[in-house]
């Protein structure tokens, strides 16, 4: 398993966002969880120049650390869908799109695009183990993983991707706005059900 650098210093309840990364990944039994850039919670770290291939036997499983709150149980509920899907499968975790999609065609607004037919991309990405050499061949370093669109582009063609919707905490959060509504929707979860 890999989780990405928390390289820009965003904190969610006091902690690094990867700290939170690595406590969802520390769930799954039976895994081997390295973390890329600084090691938390008794992770092992991996050199972000270093290669990856030798240490992914069984397959790979990619979870942003910009997901910090994505649940222990999605990630274990990704690894048993990979199992499911069968040779040349990518689960892919994806939230619905909320915002309203404009079409824009030579600079002018031409209508809106159905939400319903699009998903954005959340976390974990799970690859089978029949997908890794050619991965490796195309991002060969640990460091090249940390971007889960730029996967994603290497495995085209490859691979036959299973969007699987994750739950909202899994969200992806991008700068401080994002994180001070994280807390806040994090705070309410004890009263809310998750949807």
């Amino acid at each position: 398993m890999q989780a990405g650098p928390d390289d820009d210093g965003l904190r969610l309840q006091g902690r690094p966002l990867l700290a939170h990364a690595v406590d969802a990944l520390a769930t799954v039994r039976g895994l081997d969880v390295r973390v890329l850039g600084r090691g938390a919670g008794g992770a092992r770290g991996l050199d972000p120049d270093g290669p990856w291939r030798q240490l992914a036997t069984g397959g790979l499983l990619l979870h942003d650390a910009h997901c910090p709150l994505l649940p222990g149980s999605a990630v274990r509920e990704a690894v048993q869908l990979l199992s499911a899907a069968g040779p040349g499968a990518v689960l892919v975790g994806v939230r619905p799109v909320t915002d309203t999609i404009k079409e824009v065609v030579d600079g002018a607004v031409v209508g809106t695009v159905d939400r319903d037919a699009l998903s954005a991309l959340a976390s974990p990405l799970v690859i089978g183990a029949d997908l890794l050499d050619g991965l490796a061949r195309r991002l060969p370093r640990a460091g090249q993983l940390t971007d889960l669109t730029a996967v994603l582009a290497a495995l085209d063609g490859s691979a036959r991707l299973v969007p699987h919707e994750v739950p909202s905490a899994g969200r992806r959060l991008s700068d401080a706005d994002d994180v001070v509504l994280m807390e806040c929707l994090h705070g309410l979860r004890r009263t809310l059900r998750e949807r």
